[in-house]
């Protein structure tokens, strides 16, 4: 046994070509497994980082929390961290420079709750380490004329944000500050004097005031022992985290239907209970692996199942194709041990321990090569997506059992690629071993005959390949199925990674501004029209889009037009129109590169048509909305629907004199409807808008909208964004302008997170394409290029006998036409089963259109002549420089 496993060392260094290309194989599959295993790792630890940025490191939220829910979760066994917040009260910013933005609000941790579950980052300063330090946001700098310090003494009148009804605003309230009517006021109001110790960057997290658009700034202080608490940030184990539902009930003390509104809504709320509000977070245990529906569940699993079968079955035709290469060049030896003695389970183990022996180097050779490509992808990452991730990096997060499971599964590739093999040659008879004719088949009963149009166009060496292809079955079948499986896996995971970016842009939609200006809601058309254009007079603006919108008006009779689609998905509102006007030119533009004459739309309207919501399983549902006919005429009614009949009114006078209702502020307007839209025009700032607003959106220009809702509209807001080529200084020039009530947004984070995640999943689903494209390309060449050396001896023949380099050629290029469409009109199709598959694995969740791959499809047949074809030239090139005489006479590779 040691003679002939020394015999397999040497006959490995004898046939280095085949050796290397076999390792080569192995380490790209064991690659493959590694670094998709790895960046998979990686990626959800970076989104786990990255929402703990966004809402912090929680699981379970407890606003209004008393004594018992406290106690309950410091019993808790499931339970690991508990973080407080203390709403301390809202104070008036000192020397506030905008009306919208008048307030600071101060809120007070403990100390863990600033490092471990917000990540509260500091501009400059120190964390406070007592409850008379505060540190400012950024924000509250920006807001104020005043120039804070560390080391500066701050007084605030902390009290209470009430409306005039009494009611009281929270203090994580994110609504735009509306008091020009006295709507709201501060009450209870106690002074506290501060020392600015530090200054943070905004906290995300929604339950704070949202500095970008809330009336408030932030400041944080630290929580006073024994004081009241008012919310709870509750960390579980791992254990909990396994079955959060659970243990959120046991700390909650819910049961009956507030346990099943937790369970199915991931939220609960109780009036004059043990808390106010409970809620899961659940985006973080999603992106930890828990809080997934069964069908989300099924659809991961089904995907996993079907991307796993197709590395496994192309790494394994990789390694089996050497593997059966290496037994056709090694026939007449193993005949010729066999004829000396040497036994059928010698020449399996043999052929085992050859694969072992190319595993041995292989393996490790790929986990090192995984690892090295998952840290050169996040080096890339982390170069492309700088500052793109708020403030978060792309993490190398690569545990240990990634690197055990693709060893373990690269030995069972390696196994089952070598087992057929292995009984293969133990099977050979001796003597037809050492003759060398047994992948070459005689059919004695008839002749194979060549169709005459071959031997026309490539002549006698096209007649001979013909013939030699039909002779040698094993060896054109093992070429043919090389390319067979790189065909069926490029189509199928090309149509993985189309579904997969298409689901990415329904989440992440291309924002085509980075700046959103909210005007005074009482300007009279002319007066915005003069913000306007004092706003764009800026230089560093690309383009913008001035609109009104009005998010109230009733348009009765759309939901007679309803699809079956929406009427399955039982959608309500269809009837409450969000009508969206844009300033002329930008609404010319828009309609005409959606191919309508801009005469005929001008004074009607266009509705949007694709309706799409995320359930609670965060699956997404979406479809036709309307089946309207061209230039349907509704009734709008701008201010709503009349809500009272002449009898209600008597009625609900007889208790209230003051009640005025007239009927005459709810009559309709004919609205003309010209046509819906499903299609959205790329780049186009109309685009963008239109994408983020409800279905059913309703979109006509400037002029229309003046026809269809007066100046003094108590429901038209008024918006313009802006896509600026520095939006740093183009908020800087606006808020210089001194424009009263005027709120300038600069969302380009916002945007430049969006593209980073796009981003993300393309380097990871084009680079997966890249990976499994080489492994394809290394099979096809191993398998050619050998087949290619083990003919040596008969092409060295055919030249002795008068072949010449012409015929010769013709020979090569047409076995290169019949490897090439015999391989597509079998791999094709299987590639079109394969991503079929994976349709109908996502496609019943997230509700996806089949669309045909067609460009993986054209890729396909364009990759493989070329492929085959250079690959054959290479070859042959090769053949061409050996000696005719010496090649004949030698009997090793």
């Amino acid at each position: 046994m040691k003679i002939l496993n020394k015999l397999t060392v040497k006959n490995l260094k004898l046939n280095k070509s085949r050796t290397i290309v076999t390792i080569i194989g192995i380490m790209l599959s064991c690659a493959l497994i590694m670094v998709v295993a790895g960046m998979a790792a990686s990626a959800q630890q970076t989104m786990v980082n990255l929402q703990i940025n966004v809402t912090g490191n929680y699981d379970l939220f407890v606003k209004g929390a008393n004594k018992k829910i406290i106690d309950n979760a410091q019993a808790n066994r499931n339970v690991k961290d508990i973080y407080i917040k203390q709403n301390l009260g809202c104070a008036y910013l000192p020397q506030t420079k905008f009306d919208t933005k008048p307030y600071i609000n101060v809120v007070a941790f403990n100390e863990k709750s600033f490092t471990d579950c917000f990540n509260v980052t500091l501009k400059e300063g120190r964390l406070p380490q007592n409850e008379n330090e505060l540190v400012l946001s950024s924000s509250a700098l920006e807001n104020s004329r005043a120039e804070f310090k560390i080391g500066d003494t701050i007084t605030l009148d902390l009290g209470k944000r009430v409306y005039v009804s009494g009611d009281e605003i929270p203090l994580d309230d994110t609504d735009y500050f509306n008091d020009t009517n006295g709507t709201e006021k501060l009450v209870d109001t106690h002074k506290k004097t501060y020392t600015v110790v530090g200054v943070f960057n905004k906290v995300s997290s929604s339950y704070f005031a949202a500095d970008s658009i809330s009336a408030s700034s932030s400041a944080f202080t630290l929580a006073e022992e024994n004081a009241d608490i008012n919310d709870l940030f509750i960390s579980f184990t791992s254990d909990g985290e396994k079955d959060y539902i659970t243990t959120s009930g046991e700390i909650l003390n819910l049961t009956g239907d507030d346990f099943e509104s937790l369970k199915n809504n991931f939220e609960v709320y109780l009036e004059n209970g043990d808390f106010d509000e409970a809620d899961i977070n659940k985006d973080l245990l999603r992106y930890k692996g828990f809080a997934l529906s069964d069908e989300y569940m099924r659809m991961l699993l089904s995907l996993a199942v079907i991307i796993i079968v197709i590395i496994a079955i192309s790494s394994i035709f990789v390694i089996r194709n050497s593997f059966a290469i290496s037994i056709t060049e090694k026939t007449k030896l193993y005949g010729m041990l066999a004829s000396v003695g040497a036994t059928s389970k010698q020449i399996r183990h043999n052929v085992l321990f050859e694969g072992f022996v190319l595993g041995i180097i292989g393996i490790p050779a790929g986990i090192l090569l995984g690892v090295g490509v998952i840290a050169l992808l996040v080096v890339i990452l982390n170069a492309l997506l700088e500052n793109m991730l708020n403030g978060i990096s792309f993490v190398y997060a690569v545990p240990w059992w990634v690197a055990v499971i693709s060893a373990v599964m690269s030995a069972v590739i390696i196994l089952f690629s070598t087992l057929s093999s292995a009984f293969r040659a133990s099977r050979i008879a001796p003597i037809t071993a050492i003759r060398g004719n047994n992948d070459i088949k005689i059919n004695k009963k008839k002749s194979y005959k060549s169709p005459k149009f071959i031997k026309k166009l490539f002549g006698v060496g096209g007649e001979i390949a013909y013939k030699n292809l039909k002779r040698s079955k094993k060896k054109y079948r093992t070429t043919v199925i090389s390319i067979i499986i790189t065909v069926a896996m490029f189509i199928s995971i090309s149509t993985f990674i189309e579904y997969g970016m298409k689901i990415t842009g329904d989440h992440f939609k291309d924002i085509s501004y980075n700046i959103t200006v909210h005007a005074n809601d009482e300007l009279s058309y002319d007066e915005y029209e003069n913000v306007y254009k004092r706003i764009i007079a800026d230089t560093d603006i690309n383009s913008s889009v001035k609109a009104c919108e009005n998010y109230y008006g009733n348009i009765v009779g759309l939901t007679d037009y309803y699809t079956e689609d929406a009427k399955a998905a039982e959608l309500s509102g269809g009837d409450l129109a969000y009508v969206f006007g844009v300033d002329n030119k930008s609404f010319k533009e828009y309609v005409t590169a959606l191919g309508y004459n801009y005469d005929d739309v001008k004074d009607k309207a266009l509705i949007t048509n694709d309706f799409k919501y995320y359930n609670s399983d965060n699956i997404l549902i979406k479809g036709k909305e309307f089946d309207l006919p061209m230039n349907t005429v509704v009734k709008l009614y701008p201010n709503g629907t009349p809500s009272y009949t002449e009898d209600d009114i008597k009625e609900i006078q007889k208790t209230d004199p003051d009640f005025v209702y007239n009927p005459d502020d709810y009559k309709s307007v004919d609205l003309v409807i010209y046509d819906t839209i499903n299609k959205e025009v790329p780049g186009s700032i109309v685009s963008s808008i239109m994408s983020t607003l409800n279905e059913g959106s309703v979109l006509v220009s400037e002029d229309y909208f003046k026809k269809l809702f007066a100046e003094d509209n108590e429901y038209t807001s008024r918006v313009i964004v802006i896509d600026s080529a520095d939006p740093v200084n183009t908020v800087e020039y606006i808020n210089n302008l001194d424009i009263e009530n005027l709120d300038v947004f600069n969302i380009n984070e916002q945007k430049e997170q969006m593209n980073a995640i796009v981003l993300i999943i393309a380097i990871f689903a084009y680079g997966f394409i890249i990976v499994i494209s080489l492994i394809g390309i290394t099979n096809v060449f191993n398998t050619i290029n050998t087949n290619m050396r083990l003919r040596s001896k008969e092409f060295a023949m055919l030249k002795s006998i008068g072949m010449t380099k012409k015929e010769f050629n013709r020979m090569i290029r047409l076995e290169s036409l019949f490897y090439g469409l015999k391989s597509l009109l079998i791999g094709v199709p299987l590639g079109l089963l394969g991503g079929y598959a994976i349709f109908k694995a996502t496609g019943n969740t997230i509700m996806l259109d089949y669309s045909f791959p067609t460009m993986a499809v054209l890729i396909s047949i364009v990759f493989v002549f070329f492929v085959v074809w250079l690959i054959m030239k290479i070859s042959i090139s090769k053949v061409n420089k050996q000696n005719i005489i010496e090649t004949i006479r030698n009997d090793n590779i």
